[in-house]
């Protein structure tokens, strides 16, 4: 199989074994992958790169996105993750001209299942919502349809005052965007989003819970180096338990969600060992000094 070649479903979990640094250099290096990928630190960035398209997602790019976040997630050197996109978007959603083709009957480059027809981007966002550790999207420029719904799996948004978030789906004739969006908003005003198809932007999308800082264009790298840095000493571990615990409780009776709660909290005292120098450090009155275990 050649390198370029987009690995089948089956290959993708073996394929994480591979350490996140091992994943950079491989991509990085490949003008066919459109993607790159670094690591500084703690800190793992993957930038969807094809600004010609505004970062549209091809069989490629959401495959290989897909594989960088389960390396990221298996690799205990990274504490956190972030998802970028260049050349002044984030990601317009699912790419039109490959989902016309895969519509005709050519399934080569959509990011879609071959077999099963599942969008490429749920994955994307499973994989997201169940990594054991922060995952933070920065968003310069648009986040629509696929892309929204991406940016709403993160853990945290952090965007510029050019950014806006929104569906576009309605105006396609397609539906989506109600899920993960809502989740944010509630489900009134993600339909408003859907029906109006308007983008959100600015002070209202942070008072809506779309994003949840907003800096200026010229101070996001400045920003995004200090909010990845107090997420990556964080106790990673725990992170990732807290992360398990929201996504098993949300929609349940709260008092299954408190039992389960309790049995977490309980689970973080027997496993995780910054469980204990957290509480040796509050005895004595210094900072904690988390490794991630």
């Amino acid at each position: 199989m050649s390198p370029h070649t987009p690995l089948p479903a089956r290959e993708w979990a073996g394929a994480a074994t591979q350490t996140f640094a091992a994943f950079a250099d491989r991509v990085d290096g490949d003008g066919d992958v459109p993607l790159r990928a670094g690591q500084s630190g703690g800190v793992a960035t993957l930038t969807l790169d094809r600004p010609h398209r505004r970062n549209s997602l091809t069989a490629g790019l959401s495959r290989h996105l897909l594989l960088g976040l389960l390396c990221a997630g298996d690799d205990p050197s990274v504490r956190v993750v972030v998802l970028t996109g260049n050349g002044g978007a984030f990601c317009a959603g699912d790419d039109v001209d490959s989902v016309r083709r895969w519509r005709l009957g050519d399934r080569a480059d959509a990011p879609f299942d071959p077999l099963t027809s599942d969008a490429h981007y749920l994955r994307v966002c499973e994989a997201m919502l169940h990594l054991p550790k922060p995952v933070v999207v920065a968003l310069t420029g648009a986040a629509a349809g696929a892309g929204a719904e991406i940016a709403c799996a993160a853990d945290y948004r952090l965007a510029d005052s050019n950014a806006a978030i929104g569906s576009c789906l309605a105006g396609v004739g397609h539906v989506g965007n109600i899920v993960l969006m809502s989740r944010l908003t509630g489900p009134a005003r993600a339909t408003e989003i859907y029906l109006t198809g308007r983008m959100v932007a600015g002070e209202e999308a942070v008072r809506l819970g779309l994003f949840d800082r907003l800096c200026a264009p010229g101070e996001l790298d400045a920003e995004l180096a200090v909010l990845t840095a107090s997420f990556a000493a964080l106790p990673t571990a725990s992170v990732g338990l807290f992360k398990e615990l929201r996504e098993r409780s949300w929609g349940q009776p709260v008092e299954y969600g408190l039992r389960l709660q309790d049995a977490y909290h309980l689970r973080t005292h027997a496993t995780v060992a910054d469980a204990a120098e957290g509480l040796a450090a509050f005895t004595e009155k210094r900072r904690p000094r988390f490794t991630g275990a």
